[in-house]
This record gives structure tokens, C-alpha cells and sequence, in this order.
């Protein structure tokens, strides 16, 4: 790869006269020829005219018009022309323009398909990243694909926004965080950062700029009279942060003002310098590749589905069968003709400016004349039970694809490891096999508890006992808990009545059920003097944010990854919505009226998590 740095050495006007008065009396002393002096000298100005542009990139930027208003591609290449630094620049900036618009736009499509580009910059319309956030984030990907297609090695590049003057009035009632300055323009970084984080790239952090210059030097003002867009010592103040962030050089070098008085340009410098220049760290994204994988056998004669652990990082894939075949795809299956043993290798790559960067890790894979699966001691699986596999010499099991203590022919208490994904390579004979993952889910019994206020403000706070199906059968038995001291006058009631702290718990089962020894329980504390209400359950291994929400949701399992049905009910028990369930889960709630929502996993023991829509 071609390196876009050349070194450079300087030589000042006394250096060069001891070089070249050096030369002349050694000439005069050795005889020299006149020529080689000539030769030495033609070397040092060509040298000295080739080191002139010490490092050039070619940027290509998308953006609408806080890119456009006073050509702000324009000034940073100015402001690197300043430092000998040469940026080579194509912009396409129509007013308005959405991340989305630009992935549609055959324009920004064609300029970006021309090629050749070391840093392509993106910057969403103003208030995009807070009203339509999934347009934001699906535009930058569609944009980032293209790139990478065309222009594999550039690095993508969020331009950072900074929040209005004074909050956006026209959207607060919708989305409070716009009420203020500080409200619209910490949600618009923190968007900014994640989008930069998702993509593997670097992101220029302008509002950062802009808050530290408002907060210290509120003299300078960095917005036209439309409190939206830059002014003059706004884009300014942008132009140098691209420069740190583009050439990784100290702003303090540049010596082009943009028509700013002397004392303001140096200050907007010197803040680039302390707030991004000497911590560049912190705004560059790029990862390198990981190519740790895990594997599970499918239901095909000798077939494995193969799951690489990304951990969000973006990158090629090329898979290595071992009987050679091979493949391109993240998350391939192949079948073998034979049983055997195969050596199993995958290579990720990734590429930026600095070339090409690559990972590879290899497994050892059997298929051997015993198969083993995995049985349940019932024709349905309940919380707590066991499972268990063929006979072999040895065992280990594992849980989504790791590891886990257990290493005999039963598995006990399988739900201390989670509530599905099971699989086991048992060996025998000397021949080791992974089965089959274990994919059921528990037959849950459709209880959950809720509990809405806080005793400790002086209201009683109603703990319920409810069913997915509205109603209790009457057959239940509800035991309750104060302090862990049974409350016997309380037992087989739907509603405790908490008007002290404590820690309260309830347990029930249900003896008609298909799995009548499995316990629902939920554990509330409420502690006065330091939180006032908490609420926790101890299996609890899933979280949803914000919450209230008024356009989207993200629902995040923490504990294990569950491939799982989401489902969001009313406050009535009406289904409103199902979603298929991922680690990380984006789900819209635009078209649900405002209200009180559960949401639940289909299959899972898990209590709902509940929700307001404003």
C-alpha cells in the first residue's frame, strides 16, 4: 500500500550555508569536481520542493449545509495548505439531506464509486440523529457498505454536530432532550460516538469543540443568527478539528486564521489542541479483526453451522473446511461427506490507511461412529430439570457455545446456565462429537409481579401477583415473604399491600401445571434511606432503554444471547407487537398510543419488563 507520509527534514539558511561553504573548501583541498557540489545542491532543492507536502489524503464529504455554509471542505484545505499539508477534497452538500437521502442518491453513489478516497465524511441533518434515529443509523450503514465496496481501505468519518443555540423549540414537546443546548447536543455526541463505534471508523468531534469554546469563551460566537448553523468562527473552529482528527498534527502549527482576528483564532487552536489533538485516542473507532469462531453441528449427516465472534467489528471472512472447500460468508454451514477428523481454519481481514490487517485461528473438528443428543426425562422441559446424553467414556457440555463446569452424562439444574442452547461433545472410543444444540425452551407458567410506587414518599404500593392471560386460575399456591420471614396470613393472596421498607418476595406454583415443582418467584427491596424504591429480580438478565420512550426502544440481554420471541403487550394484556430477538434489539413504539407495556419473552420463565410510551 502506498504510504501517504513522507518523512521531512529541515534545514535552516545557516545550516545550509556551513553545507554548502563545507563542500566548496573540501573541493578546494581534494580537488572535487565542481559537479558533484551542482549534484548536491539540485538534490537538496528537489528534495526540498518533494518534502513541501508532507502528507496529502484524498477526502470525499457527504453532509448538507453545515458542511456547505461557508465551505468548509474549502477551509480545512486551507488550513492544512498552512501547515504544507495537502488535502484533496470532493464535496456534495444539498440543504436538509438526511444520512439516508445520501445512500439513495445516485450522485453521492457515483462520487463515492469513483474511488480512491482515504477518508470519506459523513454528517447527518441536524436533528436527525434524535428524531429519526433508525433512518441515521441505516443510512450511515448503507453509505459504509458502499464505501468499503469501492474505497476498501478509506475511513469512514461522522462529522460530529453540535445542538442549537438555545434547544430546538419546534421539536421539544416530542423529544424533551431537544428542549435545551446541553440536552440536544450531549444526545447528538453520544449518537455520534455509537455510529462511529458501529462503523470501525473515526469520528471528528466538532461539538466537543463547540461546548468547551460556549462554556469558556462565550465571547466567541459560533452560530449565524439562525442559532443553527456555524459562523464564521464556527466553521473555523470545525475546519481545525478536522485537521487534528484528518492529519493527527497539533492545530497549533496552523497559521491560516479564515479572516478571525488573531487572539480568536488562537484560542479556537489551542481548544482543538486540549480537546482532541492530545487525546486522539479517544476519537478513533478502528478495531482489528477477530477471528475467534465457535461451532454447533445441524441437523444434516455430518453438517456444522459455523458463528464467528465478531464482537462488532467490521470485517472479511474466509473459512477453511479442512477438506477443501472453503468459504466467504460470516456464519457458513457445511456438511462433510465422511466421518473424520478436519482442521477448520477462518482468516478475517480489515483494511484502513495504515494497510491491511489480518487474524487467523484454527479448530480441530470430529465426526465419529456414536452421535450423541441430548434427552429431557419428560416429553417438555421444566425450569430446574435435567439434561442428559448417551453413555461415553467422557463429557463436556457447554452453554451458547462455551465452555461450562459440567463434564458428566447428566446435566443437573440446567438453568443456572441459561435457558437454552445446550450442546455436549461426549467421547468415546477415543473419538470426540458435538451434538446437536439443544434449542427448547422451559414451559413457563405466565406468571409475573408488579409493583408501580414508592412507600417510602408516604403512598402503599400494591405487589401483584398477574398471568400473561389475564386472570389467576384459583389454584395457585402464593407464598409471601417479608425479610425472608414467611407471611402466613398473606398466603395464596394476589395483592400485598407495602407500606414499610423491607424486602419482600413472592413464590408461586402452580400444581396443575406440566411442570408443577417449578417456583415463580420476584424480589422487591425497598430501601428508604438510600434509593427509595429498587426493584430487582435476581434472574433477571435482560434491560430496556430509555424508559420513558416516545420513538424507539432497545431491549439488550446482558447475561446470555437468546434467540427468542419479544413480545410487547398492553397494560390490558393485548398483544401489540412482536419482534424476533437479537443481543441487541432496536424496536420502533412510533405507532403505539402512550401508555403502560409489558414486554416478554414468548418462552421464558422471565417476568415482563414494563415500560411507559409518552
Amino acid at each position: 500500500m502506498k504510504n501517504k507520509t513522507k518523512t521531512t527534514l529541515t534545514f535552516t539558511a545557516t545550516v545550509f550555508t556551513f553545507v554548502f561553504n563545507g563542500l566548496r573548501k573540501y573541493s578546494t583541498i581534494n580537488k572535487i569536481n565542481h559537479f558533484v557540489i551542482v549534484l548536491f545542491l539540485s538534490f537538496f532543492c528537489i528534495s526540498g520542493n518533494e518534502l513541501k507536502a508532507q502528507i496529502s489524503y484524498k477526502v470525499l464529504f457527504l453532509g448538507n449545509s453545515y458542511t456547505g455554509v461557508n465551505n468548509l471542505p474549502q477551509i480545512i484545505h486551507d488550513v492544512a495548505l498552512s501547515v504544507s499539508d495537502t488535502l484533496i477534497f470532493d464535496s456534495y452538500t444539498p440543504g436538509g439531506y438526511q444520512l439516508i437521502d445520501h445512500s439513495l442518491d445516485v450522485i453521492s453513489q457515483n462520487k463515492i464509486m469513483t474511488g480512491g478516497w482515504d477518508y470519506v465524511v459523513m454528517q447527518g441533518q441536524s436533528q436527525e440523529p434524535i428524531t429519526f434515529p433508525l433512518e441515521f443509523s441505516s443510512g450511515a450503514n448503507s453509505l459504509y457498505n458502499l464505501i468499503k465496496q469501492y474505497n476498501p481501505c478509506a475511513v469512514t468519518m461522522p462529522y460530529m454536530t453540535w445542538g442549537r443555540k438555545n434547544g430546538d423549540a419546534s421539536n421539544c414537546a416530542t423529544f424533551p432532550v431537544m428542549c435545551t443546548y446541553q440536552g440536544m447536543d450531549t444526545t447528538i455526541r453520544n449518537k455520534y460516538l455509537n455510529l462511529t463505534l458501529s462503523l470501525n471508523g473515526e469520528v471528528s468531534p466538532v461539538s466537543v469543540v463547540w461546548n468547551y469554546i460556549r462554556q469558556n469563551y462565550p465571547n466567541i460566537d459560533l452560530y449565524q443568527a439562525d442559532e443553527s448553523h456555524p459562523s464564521t468562527a464556527g466553521s473555523y473552529a470545525a475546519a481545525c478539528c478536522f485537521y487534528a482528527t484528518l492529519f493527527k498534527k497539533d492545530p497549533a502549527l496552523i497559521t491560516y486564521n479564515f479572516g478571525l482576528n488573531a487572539n480568536d483564532a488562537s484560542i479556537i487552536k489551542n481548544v482543538v489542541k486540549t480537546q482532541v489533538f492530545d487525546s486522539l485516542h479517544l476519537w478513533d473507532f478502528k478495531r482489528l479483526p477477530v477471528s475467534d469462531f465457535h461451532y454447533q453441528s445441524g441437523s444434516g449427516v455430518n453438517e456444522v453451522i459455523f458463528n464467528p465472534m465478531p464482537q462488532g467489528v467490521r470485517q472479511t471472512y474466509f473459512w477453511d473446511f479442512g477438506d477443501g472447500s472453503t468459504s466467504s460468508i460470516s456464519n457458513p454451514s457445511h456438511a462433510y461427506a465422511s466421518d473424520g477428523t478436519y482442521i477448520v481454519e477462518l482468516t478475517t481481514t480489515n483494511c484502513d490507511l495504515q494497510g491491511v490487517h489480518t487474524s487467523t485461528t484454527d479448530t480441530l473438528i470430529q465426526f465419529c461412529s456414536h452421535t450423541p443428543t441430548i434427552y429431557t426425562s419428560q416429553p417438555w422441559l421444566c425450569n430446574n430439570d435435567t439434561l442428559w446424553t448417551q453413555a461415553a467414556d467422557s463429557y463436556q457440555w457447554y452453554a451458547y457455545g462455551l465452555p461450562i463446569p459440567e463434564t458428566n452424562q447428566y446435566l443437573s439444574n440446567y438453568y443456572q446456565y441459561g435457558i437454552t442452547g445446550f450442546s455436549v461433545i461426549s467421547t468415546l472410543n477415543g473419538c470426540s462429537e458435538l451434538s446437536e444444540v439443544f434449542a427448547e425452551n422451559a414451559v413457563w407458567s405466565g406468571y409475573y409481579f408488579d409493583a408501580l410506587g414508592d412507600p417510602c414518599i408516604g403512598d402503599t404500593v400494591a405487589f401483584a401477583v398477574l398471568h400473561i392471560s389475564g386472570f389467576l386460575s384459583g389454584s395457585e399456591n402464593i407464598l409471601w415473604y417479608k425479610n425472608d420471614t414467611l407471611l402466613p396470613f398473606m398466603t395464596n393472596e394476589d395483592t400485598l399491600f407495602i407500606s414499610a421498607p423491607g424486602k419482600y418476595e413472592c413464590k408461586v406454583i402452580n400444581p396443575n401445571s406440566n411442570c408443577p415443582i417449578d417456583t415463580t418467584y420476584s424480589l422487591l427491596e425497598y430501601d428508604c434511606g438510600i434509593v427509595g424504591i429498587k426493584e430487582r429480580d435476581p434472574e433477571l438478565f435482560w434491560s430496556i432503554f430509555p424508559n420513558p420512550a416516545s420513538e424507539t426502544i432497545i431491549i439488550k440481554f446482558t447475561k446470555y444471547p437468546v434467540q427468542e420471541e419479544i413480545q410487547i403487550h398492553s397494560a390490558i394484556g393485548c398483544l401489540t407487537k412482536v419482534i424476533e430477538a437479537s443481543e441487541t434489539t432496536t424496536v420502533s413504539i412510533a405507532g403505539l398510543p402512550n401508555g403502560l407495556y409489558f414486554i416478554r419473552l414468548k418462552n421464558s420463565k422471565q417476568p415482563p419488563i414494563k415500560f411507559i410510551k409518552q
